[in-house]
C-alpha cells in the first residue's frame, strides 16, 4: 500500500488538512499543507518481511555489544557481517520471497557511538523493482528497524551498495552465505541439552532486527571488499527468526 504524503516546504502556510481517500488498491493517507508556495510529493511504501537472519562478528562468544549496545566489543572495534533470507514478503505490490542481503560493518569503539563504515550487498538476481524495494528497506527510507539502524551509518549513508551474487545454504545447524571472491559467512549452532543435540538460545533480549529467540553458535568469516578486508576463525555467531515492517 502506497502512502502518498503531499508537504509544503515554503513559508506562511494558511491551512493544513488531513484527506483520507480509498483506491482499489487499499486505503491511501494524504497530507496536505496549503500554501501559494510549493509542494512536494513522498510516496511511502507499507512493506512486511519475514526470514532468516544470521551473524558473525569479531567478538568472542558472546558479544557484548550483542547484549548490551553501549557494551565495548571484545577487540575495541567491530567487524560484524549480516545476512537476511528472506522467505516471504512484499514491498508494496513487489514480492521479496526467495531473496537474499548482506551487511557488513567495520566500526571503531562503542557501536552505540555510531560512525560505522557500512556496506550493503544485494541480490544479483532481484529484478529492478526488488532491488530497489532491497536498497529502500535496508537504507531505512521506509521506516522498520533498518530506519533504526541507518541512524550509526557515517552520514547515514551506506559507504557502497552492490549488487553481487549471494548465495544461501542452511544444511542443519550451518548456516552460510557466500559471495563469490568477496564475502564469505559460515555460522554453526552450539549443541545445549542433556544429550548435546539441543539448541543453546536467549530469549526475550531486545534487538531492533533480530527476533525474539536467539540461537547462539559460532563464525568464520572474512570480507575481502575495496571499502575493508578481514578474517575470523571461531568467533560470536547467532541467528534468528525476523519480521519486520515499515512503511
Amino acid at each position: 500500500m502506497l502512502a502518498p504524503l503531499l508537504f509544503w516546504t515554503g513559508s506562511g502556510a494558511t491551512e493544513a488538512f488531513r484527506l483520507w481517500t480509498s483506491s482499489g488498491s487499499g486505503l491511501y493517507r494524504c497530507f496536505q499543507l496549503l500554501d501559494a508556495d510549493r509542494m512536494e510529493l513522498v510516496m511511502a511504501v507499507d512493506w512486511t518481511a519475514q526470514g532468516d537472519l544470521f551473524e558473525g562478528c569479531n567478538c568472542n562468544l558472546l558479544c557484548p555489544c550483542h547484549v548490551s549496545f553501549r557494551q565495548p566489543p571484545t577487540m575495541g572495534y567491530c567487524d560484524t557481517i549480516w545476512a537476511v533470507s528472506f522467505e516471504q514478503g512484499s514491498y508494496g505490490d513487489v514480492d521479496l520471497a526467495g531473496l537474499n542481503a548482506a551487511i557488513f560493518l567495520h566500526c571503531l569503539g562503542n557501536m552505540a557511538d555510531g560512525d560505522w563504515t557500512t556496506v550493503l550487498y544485494v541480490d544479483d538476481r532481484s529484478s529492478p523493482e526488488q532491488d530497489q524495494a532491497l536498497r529502500a528497506i535496508f537504507s531505512g527510507d521506509d521506516g522498520g528497524p533498518w530506519g533504526v539502524m541507518s541512524q550509526f551509518y557515517t552520514d547515514g549513508k551506506y559507504a557502497a551498495i552492490k549488487r553481487v551474487p549471494l548465495e544461501m545454504t542452511i544444511d542443519g545447524r550451518t548456516r552460510t552465505i557466500t559471495a563469490p571472491d568477496r564475502l564469505f559467512l559460515e555460522m554453526q549452532t552450539l549443541r545445549g541439552g542433556e544429550d548435546r543435540q539441543g539448541l543453546v538460545t536467549i530469549n526475550n533480549l531486545r534487538n531492533v532486527i533480530h527476533g525474539n529467540e536467539h540461537v547462539m553458535g559460532l563464525s568464520n568469516f572474512n570480507v575481502k571488499d575495496e571499502t575493508m578486508t578481514w578474517e575470523y576463525q571461531g568467533k560470536h555467531g547467532l541467528y534468528s527468526k525476523f519480521d519486520w515492517s515499515g512503511g
